[in-house]
């Protein structure tokens, strides 16, 4: 039975960021998504997009949702949507950020709205040299070391009852708003974690030499 729902979509994704992917994981290729799991020999479970920008013939035998160009649901989203479908609690999305930068907030969103949509606490992204987490109404425990930042932002509303403990900067029973940053390039050395009571937090970890 399979666990987690591992999203490819196709904005900027090392190959080796495609080596979290492991037997256990149901495999949805968002458009041109597909040409990164193409490159490691990756069958997907399901492939989904308009494929305005996949250009390669599509796979025979893989179940395959072709949809209109015209739509509310970017190919990430409705890709999701699918997992939600399919009862999966667990997500990864690789290859979800890249030069675009309407796109990129899109994808900020649509984690957002995957905690908001079912019993998700939290949901994972792991893009060219830093992670994204969401999590809402929760907390995570992350190992930060000197060669990363750690920046806490909300994007959907306030986030009540921030607590981040084990990093240089902590907070305690704070709100985090969508209009002032105060969160970002927090560092640590160490296990840090973060939590709200109240709200969706964006959480990421970044390389400091990209």
């Amino acid at each position: 039975m399979k666990n987690r729902c591992v999203v490819v979509a196709g904005g900027d994704c090392e190959l080796s960021l495609l080596k979290e992917i492991n037997g256990n994981d149901f495999v949805i290729a968002a458009d041109s998504g597909l040409k990164y799991t193409n490159a490691v020999n990756i069958v997907p479970d399901l492939i989904v997009g308009d494929f305005d920008s996949y250009k390669g013939e599509l796979p025979e035998g893989i179940k395959t949702i072709k949809l209109p160009k015209k739509k509310d649901d970017t190919d990430l989203l409705f890709a999701l949507r699918c997992g939600l479908e399919n009862s999966f609690k667990d997500f990864l999305i690789l290859g979800g950020y890249g030069s675009r930068p309407d796109q990129n907030l899109s994808m900020l969103q649509s984690l957002c709205w995957l905690c908001d949509s079912c019993d998700i606490k939290s949901v994972k992204a792991l893009c060219n040299g830093f992670s994204v987490y969401a999590v809402k109404n929760g907390c995570i425990t992350l190992t930060i070391d000197r060669e990363r930042y750690l920046s806490v932002f909300s994007i959907s509303g306030d986030a009540i009852g921030v607590d981040i403990s084990g990093a240089d900067y902590c907070l305690e029973n704070a709100v985090i708003s969508p209009q002032f940053p105060v969160g970002v390039s927090n560092e640590a050395d160490g296990d840090v974690t973060v939590s709200v009571k109240n709200g969706t937090l964006i959480i990421m970890t970044v390389n400091k030499n990209i």
